[in-house]
């Protein structure tokens, strides 16, 4: 085959100027098989690749390098050679394409195995939610075939569950249905709320995995909320991570008929600039109050690494207005003064209702925040060290010839 291909070659480059047909070649200067397909002296099987991009839909995948290839196939020996071994790690059919390509980008032994462990336990999670599935629909039909068999020779009606009774039952879709249409009052007459997500290239892929969940979170606080926001998700990035976890908690957010604002546009396209305002923590201005008028922006941004003001050097280069929420007039805190996405939710829901910060700061946790009673136990335990070390202070004024004197004299 590759002897009919070569030959093939040589003579479509020996062909004239006027009727040249260009072949593309691989890196061994092989022909690729792409272009081979109508050409009828060749067999059907070997000239049509299972990956011809004139038989799969969409746009053609380029090959896998080799190296990539190559150390595939290493990791895919050391992971058997571990399991031989005995050791934690997951079996290859669990393994998904985004978890072999975060495979590939560790260089190190050390942070291979600590992902092996990783992705072992999330099998063995799974296993178990499985075997503990099955065990509730055993136990389940075992208890519905003896309810049966107890009331099979009753002929009174029988209330209870499995059985007549009186209330309708309301599931869970009912729920959801109810719930997502106060979304789309929301869009057509609710407040605006922009969360920029453009924040993925200062992230890591645990950190954009975070932010993905907290998004999923701040979306089911804001649908459980009475009166909720027309929430906007702006500048997302669907080829990052946050994204596609994002997809996985909500399956349902590019179906039109979903009540889930989100597009790849800037917020700065989508609203007049003089209503845009900017939360960030790292500004010295303080929200006074909630102006319905407004439309206020929250990033989406999990920093747990690096504490840099990436979103007020955004606000500054976009010339928008910026204020933080006033977390000091009311809290001491233990650390840092950053806050979930869900929790940013919660406080601008209370904000809108109410526009009282006092109320709306009970959503702030408790853990990092100092209570008065703990406010005055660090006080009382710092006034004991200090007492404590003012008893072993020594003197330090600088010795006099006296001093040296009947120093030595002792010593004579």
């Amino acid at each position: 085959m590759l002897r009919t291909l070569s030959l093939a070659a040589r003579l479509l480059t020996k062909a004239p100027v006027a009727g040249i047909i260009r072949i593309p070649t691989s890196r061994s200067g092989q022909p690729v098989g792409v272009l081979w397909k109508g050409y009828a002296n060749l067999p059907s099987s070997k000239a049509e690749p299972a990956n011809d991009a004139t038989t799969v839909d969409g746009p053609p995948q380029p090959p896998k390098p080799i190296d990539e290839v190559k150390r595939r196939k290493v990791i895919e020996l050391e992971l058997e050679v571990m399991r031989q071994e005995g050791r934690k790690v997951p079996s290859l059919s669990t393994i998904k394409p985004q978890q072999w390509d975060h495979l590939l980008t560790l260089s190190s032994r050390n942070q291979r195995r600590q992902y092996y462990l990783y992705l072992w336990n999330i099998e063995i999670v799974r296993l178990n939610a499985k075997v503990k599935k099955e065990r509730k629909q055993l136990e389940i039909a075992k208890r519905r075939e003896e309810l049966q068999k107890a009331t099979a020779e009753n002929d009174h009606i029988v209330y209870g569950l499995f059985h007549n009774t009186m209330f309708l039952r309301i599931y869970d879709s009912k729920v959801d249905h109810f719930h997502n249409n106060r979304l789309v009052q929301a869009m057509q007459f609710g407040i605006n709320l922009v969360i920029d997500c453009s924040y993925d290239d200062y992230m890591n892929d645990k950190e954009m995995r975070n932010t993905a969940k907290q998004l999923m979170l701040s979306f089911a606080v804001n649908r459980a909320h009475p009166e909720p926001f027309n929430v906007h998700h702006c500048n997302a990035n669907f080829r990052k991570t946050t994204m596609h976890a994002l997809e996985k908690h909500l399956g349902q957010m590019h179906q039109p008929e979903f009540p889930f604002n989100v597009t790849e546009q800037s917020y700065m396209e989508m609203f007049p600039k003089e209503r845009l305002v900017y939360l960030t923590p790292h500004c010295k201005t303080d929200l006074e109050e909630f102006n319905p008028d407004d439309i206020y922006i929250v990033g989406a941004m999990v920093d747990k690494t690096s504490q840099e003001a990436v979103s007020l050097g955004k606000a500054k280069k976009l010339g928008l207005r910026m204020a933080r929420l006033p977390l000091d007039r009311y809290f001491q805190f233990k650390s840092g003064k950053s806050l979930t996405i869900d929790q940013m939710m919660q406080i601008m829901l209370e904000l809108k209702m109410s526009n009282n910060f006092e109320r709306a700061l009970r959503h702030v946790p408790r853990r990092k925040v100092i209570e008065l009673d703990e406010e005055k136990a660090l006080q009382e335990q710092k006034q004991k060290q200090r007492h404590q070390a003012s008893k072993f202070k020594f003197n330090m004024k600088r010795p006099t010839n006296e001093h040296w004197n009947s120093g030595k004299r002792k010593i004579r």
